[in-house]
């Protein structure tokens, strides 16, 4: 199993207390610094997002010092930021899927060399979803995993949520006519298939015509494709 969502990069400065690198003294490092090769090598997008920012920061707009940032609010309202960037690949209102080139490192800003500042805010207002307080932000790590299907795989015999039963029910029932839901619930989102999912897609290639969805649209077919065949399978995404 794959567990680390920044693969490919160097983890420079994690998420929690640390000794400023400019001020000095101890602060809270609010995202995590990532460096990959070249110096202004590029970097994509961990997860879908609307861009909601894409512009150098200035003070007061909740980016000062991030120098050249992009923002993406995801699906649950929170913003991703990759700060210090040296160029930008995207602009506002430009729906970005999870892999797609939203810019290139860099080190513009309060920076002290060529590096990724990664961020993720819980809103994304006012001022971007900027606090003082680190209540404001998730670790990337942790979060990245969890929407990746990591850390929310399901537990044996752990129960489905209401919400989860409901999708299941339907999702059966419009099997049998021709997987129709699927192919509708597919046409609204087009993350490709993980690992996880693949064993799930095969079994049920007859109705599902290509490798893309949603997040949602890959847990549950892995869930109904267990309590279909009673097997487990094994999230290595």
């Amino acid at each position: 199993m794959n567990a680390n969502p920044f693969e490919g990069y160097r983890i420079t400065s994690s998420f929690g207390y640390r000794i400023h690198p400019i001020h000095g003294g101890q602060t809270f490092h609010r995202g995590v610094d990532l460096v990959t090769e070249p110096w202004n090598g590029p970097v994509y997008a961990f997860l879908d997002g609307s861009v909601r920012f894409a512009s150098e920061g200035q003070t007061g707009s909740g980016f000062g010092g991030y120098g050249l940032t992009v923002a993406l609010e995801d699906h649950r309202g929170y913003l991703h930021c990759y700060g210090h960037l040296s160029r930008i690949a995207v602009k506002v209102g430009e729906r970005v899927r999870k892999g797609q080139l939203v810019g290139y490192q860099g080190s513009t800003g309060q920076s002290t060399g060529p590096h990724v500042h990664y961020e993720i805010r819980k809103a994304n207002s006012p001022s971007y979803g900027y606090t003082s307080s680190e209540k404001g932000v998730v670790e990337p790590g942790a979060y990245l995993l969890k929407e990746y299907g990591i850390v929310a795989q399901e537990e044996e015999g752990q129960p489905m949520t209401g919400e989860e039963k409901r999708m299941f029910t339907l999702m059966q029932k419009q099997l049998e006519l021709q997987g129709s839901w699927i192919q509708e619930q597919k046409r609204l989102s087009n993350m490709s298939c993980p690992e996880w999912a693949q064993e799930a897609l095969t079994y049920y290639r007859p109705y599902i015509k290509d490798n893309t969805g949603s997040y949602d649209f890959w847990r549950m077919l892995v869930i109904m494709y267990r309590k279909e065949t009673g097997k487990q399978v094994k999230e290595t995404d």
